[in-house]
């Protein structure tokens, strides 16, 4: 809130002791202020003493120190500076006022009911993007694993970060619903007969435990058995050319996967714009290749590949030698038919890190083809997600489900609070049945909250070990101690029957007219509010949602300190500590939000 000002205020004086560059924009872009990893050190600090230094001529001899020193004489008059002192090395440390501070306090209650605010967006008019999301990628036939919810997790929250920043996204999803693991599947299918005949009239969520189970099926034994292998094979060939022999099979099964991704979507809280799935690009995409066949592609024994050697890249087929379009041709159609739809600036496709290698190909191949899309298309690479035992393998049926992983975790939570005796109540009576519907979908969304969170807090190249005991954890470093500290929050507001439009005192509304001495508590968590703008540009600019949740894990547990060695309802500041009660409740949930995660405001 104060860092525009003081960058304002330090590139003036700057300027003002006659530093000065070809590039008249070159010194204040070169300015940066950074949030210190001691909060003594105040609420920001800069090396800009130090990149002077090494402008100035050879023969020069003021240190970083001396020039830190003299950009501090041009800043000491500033009122709303409580003081500024140059540390080791030159370094600026900047410390704003308690009575400036409480500034934010008004601003950040108005925001009060907003689910997702646009005053994080720094970016000018010209800057804002409309940017095309792809993720979450599931396949049909196969099961929604806890790789797919990292995948879809990073998405969402990445969109909601962009979207912070003024731009506009467009969330899809691009699956696989044609190809050999399909093949594989069917021939599971023809196999199990039987089974496939009374599993119709189940349920859903039946139907595809039992697609996993034929698709697991026909991947061991092409591994196991040539003559079988020859047999997907021609099935696989069957299928592009849409026999009716598994036409029928194809079409009923492959909208069981449809139906139950939808379902799914809906429960862990997203909502995309338009799914695409191979089969609608699958010609076309050949298509495009053959008609830039030696222009961008070459023939390769039967084969057509893109020559990446020729691009410090490597070869790689685009139509295989059989003549069926590969992932690489039909992405390239895709890419185009998303320009189609939807115009835009930058298009970000998640993916595994295991598939860099291939989205610089067809990205290379993209380019050539339509120069359009030079510098457009980015490739966002995540880590995997392990078990405690070691890797998943859908081809073994080795995998988490999402929906064991949730109904896990459910369990998990429900014994939590009974054991905590957490009390899920209205504020006023209402019947039992209400009570437990009210309950059921709080311990869902703590759920949600759990399983999205462990997947966001770490740095999304990383690759993780999912554990399930640490991810519903009350106690810190999770989902669950974020919403708990939320639900803390509200409930004390609640109790005070707090109204921040009423409630805020003159003190917070008009902080310059009275002299204010705040507990060191109190002091931090006003540092935490100042930074959480500049924390959310940060994670916005470098697509690193782990930064939101290292900074809720930190204001949750400041606040958490607070409320344990100070009374907030009583006493003579019980108004200022409401105010900031209320604040530290808004920016929890509002760094929620920017994670895909939903605040529930009782636990």
């Amino acid at each position: 809130m104060f860092k525009s000002k003081i960058l304002e205020d330090l590139k003036k004086a700057v300027e003002e002791l006659g530093y000065k560059s070809s590039d008249p924009d070159k010194i204040g872009a070169d300015i940066v202020l950074s949030i210190p990893k001691n909060p003594e050190f105040g609420e920001y600090t800069s090396n800009i003493a130090l990149q002077l230094a090494k402008q100035k001529s050879p023969d020069s001899k003021q240190s970083p120190v001396q020039i830190a020193n003299e950009i501090l004489s041009h800043l000491s008059s500033l009122n709303y500076l409580e003081k500024v002192e140059v540390a080791g090395g030159g370094f600026i440390n900047f410390f704003i006022k308690p009575n400036a501070l409480l500034e934010s306090l008004h601003q950040v209650c108005d925001y009060a009911s907003l689910v997702n605010p646009s005053r994080f967006a720094e970016a000018s008019q010209d800057e804002k993007k409309k940017v095309f999301m792809e993720y979450s990628q599931p396949n049909t036939h196969k099961l929604f694993h806890i790789g797919h919810t990292r995948n879809i997790s990073l998405g969402e929250s990445l969109s909601r970060l962009l979207e912070s920043q003024g731009n506009k996204v467009f969330r899809s999803t691009y699956g696989s619903d044609i190809g050999l693991p399909v093949a594989k599947a069917i021939w599971g299918i023809k196999k199990l007969e039987t089974e496939y005949k009374k599993i119709k009239k189940q349920s859903l969520n039946e139907k595809i435990v039992f697609l996993a189970k034929a698709y697991t099926l026909g991947a061991g034994k092409y591994e196991e058995d040539d003559q079988i292998k020859g047999e997907i094979n021609g099935l696989n060939k069957l299928i592009y050319q849409k026999d009716p022999s598994v036409e029928l099979i194809l079409e009923e099964t492959r909208q069981w996967s449809k139906e139950y991704f939808e379902h799914l979507y809906q429960k862990i809280g997203v909502k995309f714009d338009r799914s695409f799935w191979e089969s609608e690009v699958e010609e076309e995409g050949k298509k495009l290749v053959e008609e830039n066949l030696e222009k961008v592609f070459v023939s390769d024994q039967g084969a057509i590949i893109f020559p990446g050697e020729k691009h410090s890249l490597h070869n790689r087929v685009f139509v295989t030698t059989a003549g069926y379009p590969t992932y690489e041709a039909k992405d390239l159609r895709l890419a185009k038919v998303k320009m189609e739809i939807w115009p835009f600036d930058s298009g970000i496709i998640l993916s595994g890190s295991e598939q860099a290698e291939y989205f610089k190909v067809m990205f290379k191949a993209l380019e050539l083809i339509d120069p359009g899309f030079k510098d457009k298309m980015i490739n966002f690479p995540f880590g995997m997600v392990n078990l405690p035992s070691g890797k998943m393998a859908s081809r073994t049926g080795d995998v988490i489900t999402f929906d064991w992983l949730h109904n896990e975790v459910k369990k998990r939570i429900e014994k939590i609070m009974n054991r905590t005796s957490t009390a899920i109540a209205s504020p006023s009576a209402r019947n039992d049945e209400m009570a437990k519907e009210e309950k059921e979908q709080v311990i869902n969304q703590i759920s949600l909250g759990a399983i999205k969170f462990s997947m966001l807090k770490y740095a999304p190249h990383t690759d993780i070990t999912f554990d399930i005991e640490k991810s519903v954890s009350l106690s810190g470093d999770s989902g669950p101690y974020i919403q708990y500290t939320y639900a803390r929050a509200k409930s004390v507001l609640r109790n005070a029957q707090y109204d921040y439009d009423v409630d805020l005192p003159h003190s917070v509304q008009h902080p310059q007219t009275v002299s204010i001495e705040l507990e060191k508590e109190e002091r931090l968590i006003l540092q935490k509010i100042e930074h959480f703008e500049a924390i959310v540009i940060e994670a916005a600019e470098s697509l690193h949602p782990n930064i939101i949740a290292s900074f809720l894990l930190d204001l949750a547990s400041l606040f958490n300190l607070f409320y344990q060695k100070h009374p907030i309802i009583k006493g003579e500041n019980s108004d200022l500590r409401l105010a900031l009660t209320c604040s530290v409740a808004v920016i929890l949930k509002q760094g929620l939000y920017l994670l895909g995660i939903e605040a529930p405001e009782r636990m």
